[in-house]
């Protein structure tokens, strides 16, 4: 091994200091390189970029300022004893209605079925207003010291999306930096962002193609930030045609009459239909689409149970993520699970595992059930020769397990690991290790809680409004009145015209900007909205009545950029 020494010449001659005995660090000047093989210079400058960058501009390193403090550490692990007592860390969704601290949807602190207190219960909103993003580079960095990312249930859900946002800007920052050096050196042009081109009457076909086509370059392009280009329209991306081809993609991917997945009409729920027609590649895409969407910080509808949350992040890689308090727990599906889904199905076995009498005698099953594969009913055998063996007072809880197993695993193997697999390509950062299962169903899903209109009112932004206080306006006042009286199911059109998603972000209403706009005196034109900005523009109309039915007709009328 070659040894880099420094010679020192003084009265009583040299001598020689090698640069470990002088306390330096030789990681701090050897890049590192994020996947083997043929180093490009785009790739070199990048790494170079990063590990100077791990230091201060004066040289020394960062370091949050409570590592070494024991009482600190000492509390932490007292709370994450206290966490695992609670249950399992996995709740129901919140409750419509209550809020945290910072506005979030927030669920109640009481009991529900999986934990004695809800989760957000632990969660210290202190920590918000501290150096989050050194925190998680020094839990990333595995250095040894306490950080309160290793103790994630303390971190408000606010706090984790700021964490994953640094990451993901973090990831899209470095592509981006590659793919300009890639075009000065290389003299080729290399696009800095992610551009999907798809046509509105091919959405599916068109989205697999591009998302294949990326995935299968091996180029990591899939972590650049997204743009749409739809085909045959002008429309410039920053923002708003992404949030429609979300809307769009999902809005069909998970059509009943696509066969996809399965819906349930008590639950309102789906989940994968084991039986489709369609090859794994359409999973593998849903699950890159919602990838995309928290990589992108994008709201989708889905109507996934909460369990399903739960058994992705089961499954999500370890190998790379630092430890935590809290990890992870193996899935193991549950009758409490099944109930999400298919509620009905749920009470007939619990009647069965509850049942005082003879079940062999009063519910003639045998370990198999019948099932409905393309018109045709089958029997599946929950064992080997299961049609042969009948459920007695004894083997009853076996049969159930076996039941719930092969509807929420067995069954659906050829579709969820695939789904797995394409969220994972894009989700592979240290920072969603950080979130709970029903953090992760918000952060993908939005809040449900009803529209606070007033505190969307308290938020929003005026501009180019002749008065000094927009509020004096008459249509502006029009416009909140109008918004606030229509039902639930029509605010949820108003505010999907105006921010491409009729669904509240997870920190609540009050993280949810709308700008409203003047575009002029009274006119016959439509209100225009700029979902890309969450701006809504509004001529200064002579009448409420004029305003409203131009506003809703403009809401139910339109899709990408003019009226239908």
């Amino acid at each position: 091994m070659s040894v880099i020494s420094l010679s020192s010449y003084g009265s009583r001659g040299s001598h020689q200091v090698t640069l470990s005995e002088s306390g330096v660090n030789l990681g701090e000047y050897v890049p590192t390189f994020s996947s083997p093989g043929i180093v490009t210079p785009a790739q070199l400058h990048t790494a170079l970029q990063r590990d100077s960058s791990a230091t201060s501009p004066q040289g020394g390193h960062k370091s949050v300022g409570y590592a070494d403090d024991w009482q600190i550490r000492a509390a932490a692990r007292v709370m994450a004893l206290l966490f695992r007592a609670n249950g399992t860390g996995i709740g129901r969704r919140p409750e419509p209605g209550s809020r945290a601290r910072d506005g979030s949807s927030s669920s109640k602190c009481g009991g529900d079925r999986r934990n004695k207190i809800a989760i957000d219960c632990f969660y210290n909103t202190r920590l918000d207003y501290a150096d989050l993003i050194l925190d998680f580079e020094a839990w990333e960095s595995r250095s040894g010291k306490f950080s309160f990312c290793q103790y994630s249930f303390l971190l408000s859900i606010w706090a984790k999306i700021q964490i994953m946002e640094h990451d993901a800007r973090r990831q899209m920052e470095a592509k981006a930096r590659e793919a300009f050096f890639d075009t000065i050196l290389g003299r080729r042009g290399v696009s800095q962002y992610l551009v999907l081109k798809v046509r509105r009457d091919c959405l599916i076909e068109d989205s697999l193609q591009n998302v294949s086509a990326v995935v299968g370059s091996g180029d990591e392009d899939i972590k650049k930030g997204l743009r749409i280009e739809f085909v045959g329209e002008e429309g410039i991306d920053a923002g708003g045609l992404r949030k429609e081809w979300f809307l769009l993609l999902v809005r069909e991917v998970f059509d009943p009459l696509h066969g996809l997945f399965l819906y349930d009409d008590d639950s309102q729920y789906c989940y994968f239909n084991p039986y489709c027609f369609e090859s794994s590649e359409q999973f593998f895409l849903v699950g890159v689409v919602l990838g995309l969407a928290i990589y992108n910080s994008t709201i989708l509808d889905v109507a996934l149970p909460p369990f399903a949350f739960r058994k992705l992040l089961a499954y999500a890689p370890s190998n790379i993520a630092p430890t935590l308090s809290s990890p992870p727990q193996p899935f193991k599906a549950t009758l409490d699970d099944l109930a999400e889904f298919r509620p009905a199905l749920a009470k007939g076995l619990r009647q069965l595992l509850e049942y005082d009498g003879d079940v062999a005698e009063t519910f003639c099953h045998d370990f198999a059930i019948q099932v409905e594969r393309y018109g045709e009913v089958v029997q599946i055998p929950l064992r080997p020769g299961g049609e042969k063996q009948q459920v007695t007072n004894d083997n009853r809880r076996e049969f159930v397990d076996l039941y719930v197993r092969y509807i929420i695993d067995g069954a659906v193997t050829r579709q969820f690991e695939p789904f797995r697999r394409g969220f994972f390509t894009v989700c592979g950062g240290n920072a969603l290790n950080l979130f709970k299962p029903e953090e992760i169903e918000l952060l993908i899903r939005g809040s449900e809680e009803l529209l606070d209109i007033p505190s969307l009112r308290g938020v929003a932004k005026y501009d180019h409004w002749p008065a000094t206080s927009p509020d004096r306006e008459p249509v502006v006042n029009w416009f909140w009145e109008f918004f606030e009286r229509v039902s639930a199911k029509d605010q949820r059109k108003i505010l999907g015209f105006i921010t491409g998603s009729d669904r509240l972000p997870a920190m609540g209403a009050v993280n949810l900007v709308i700008r409203l706009m003047c575009l002029g005196p009274d006119s016959e034109r439509f209100p225009t909205a700029r979902t890309c900005f969450n701006a809504l523009g509004l001529y200064r109309y002579r009448t409420r009545q004029k305003l409203e039915e131009k506003l809703w007709r403009a809401v139910v009328e339109s899709e990408g950029f003019g009226l239908q």
